[in-house]
């Protein structure tokens, strides 16, 4: 499970986007909801998301902080192969998790590893993004400042892996 030490007042609770960056450093096979069976191969993977319920970023970036006993959405059945790694975040009250998965899927070396996940309720090809190497923060931050005029600020969280995750990752 990710442990990204996060303190309570780190991340908001107003509503906001956000980008989970994942690193999976074995070849996995997943059962993804309907959406059908996966071999996810090792490298880097950016899931776009949003948190306009109650709790806002904070609330929803603790939920994917933590392993799920039963998978509830796509981003559950990655986190059984991949670790949590950072989480790129603003927390603007205009929705940005389209053009951002817009965005991410327009970087250098992206690709869309398992297309509809995690946009079942829209029409993006995928909010899942790979990349063979970390993508980068400040990439994604110049790109989003070209496409909007007014953009509040993306901060970045990143975790601090558990030795057992160190471990489990040899």
């Amino acid at each position: 499970m990710a442990c990204l030490c996060v303190e309570d007042k780190a991340i908001p609770s107003s509503p906001g986007t956000y980008v989970l960056i994942l690193f999976c450093p074995h070849t996995g096979r997943i059962q993804v909801g309907k959406l059908g069976i996966f071999n996810i191969r090792p490298g880097w993977y950016a899931y776009v998301g949003s948190a306009f319920g109650p709790g806002g970023l904070r609330a929803r970036c603790r939920r994917h902080l933590r392993q799920s006993i039963r998978p509830h959405w796509h981003i559950d059945y990655l986190k059984t192969v991949a670790l949590l790694h950072t989480i790129w975040f603003n927390h603007d009250t205009v929705p940005r998790e389209h053009p951002w998965a817009e965005i991410i899927g327009g970087l250098t070396d992206a690709s869309i590893p398992i297309p509809r996940f995690g946009s079942s309720g829209c029409t993006c090809p995928s909010h899942l993004f790979r990349f063979p190497g970390r993508p980068s923060f400040s990439r994604f931050r110049r790109a989003v400042r070209r496409r909007f005029v007014v953009h509040g600020p993306i901060m970045a969280l990143m975790e601090k892996p558990s030795r057992q995750q160190r471990e489990n990752a040899l």
